[in-house]
């Protein structure tokens, strides 16, 4: 289980506002495995208050928008489209970042190699963000220089459980930056960008382990609770994504080397039988 103080850091570096500082604090925490320790969980505050109800911190001068008003980017053989491309994508890094450390606080008495892998994804995530940071830099602007969104913690926050949480954030949102990667670099690569195609490419590596973590614990947390792990994903999968004409384009390769099994990769693709109810909004 965690110590409160561990859960009371994580709340301080979700509304921290300066991003160099709640990437340092985030590479601190990371490396202090010894914080993992036996102590009895406690949330700050409120009793039995998750870090959900935190919302994460952004600086004042960045224009935070709800994602259906941020205007679709210039296609990527307009410099101005590679810009925002790396924007977006290092915007979603940072929310990474942070829903890897809300899996660690809003679920106490979870193993302790869970919140290890938690926080070793978290530490990547980092990693991502700065090279995205630099290469903004590179094509002459930087991080916040365009409209921002908090869309990907509104969703994460509406599964409070753990398979939910698990089974929403690393197999659904952050694999679908699996499914379009491949795209993406070509793109840019045909564009002459091969610096932001290469970043582009250690990104997607490294998240396909990123995923592939998520998978194991989702598991595991399915079968402590009596759910069948796949059953569950492929329901999630129906009420989450929208109904559309046509199979969906996944990156099958990826996924499956992330864990996904057969079934769910149907389901995700949409080829499989759907059961009769209402989604949920995406």
């Amino acid at each position: 289980m965690l110590e409160r103080s561990v859960v009371q850091e994580i709340q301080g570096i979700l509304e921290e506002r300066d991003i160099e500082t709640k990437l340092r604090l985030t590479t601190r925490l990371c490396a202090d495995s010894a914080k993992l320790g036996t102590a009895v969980f406690r949330y700050p505050g409120k009793a039995d208050q998750p870090l959900g109800a935190v919302r994460p911190g952004r600086p004042e001068s960045w224009q935070v928008v709800d994602p259906s008003t941020i205007p679709d980017r210039p296609k990527l053989g307009d410099p101005r489209g590679r810009y925002r491309l790396i924007h977006s994508v290092a915007n979603i890094e940072l929310a990474a970042i942070e829903l890897m450390l809300m899996a660690v606080a809003d679920f106490p008495g979870e193993p302790q190699e869970y919140y290890q892998a938690m926080l070793q994804v978290a530490r990547e995530e980092v990693m991502h963000t700065r090279m995205l940071m630099r290469r903004l830099k590179q094509l002459g602007g930087e991080f916040g220089s365009e409209p921002v969104h908090l869309g990907l913690w509104e969703t994460a926050i509406r599964w409070d459980d753990l398979p939910g949480r698990l089974g929403v954030v690393p197999r659904i949102l952050e694999a679908r930056g699996l499914d379009v990667s491949d795209r993406l670099r070509d793109q840019l690569g045909k564009a002459g960008d091969h610096e932001s195609a290469e970043v582009l490419e250690r990104i997607y590596y490294e998240e396909i382990g990123h995923v592939g973590v998520g998978t194991t614990w989702y598991r595991a947390a399915c079968e402590l609770r009596g759910l069948d792990p796949e059953a569950h994903f492929v329901d999630l999968v129906h009420r989450f994504q929208p109904r559309r004409a046509g199979p969906r384009r996944i990156d099958r390769e990826g996924r499956i080397a992330a864990g996904f099994t057969e079934r769910e990769l149907l389901a995700l693709e949409g080829r499989d039988e759907e059961p009769e109810g209402e989604r949920a909004d995406s």
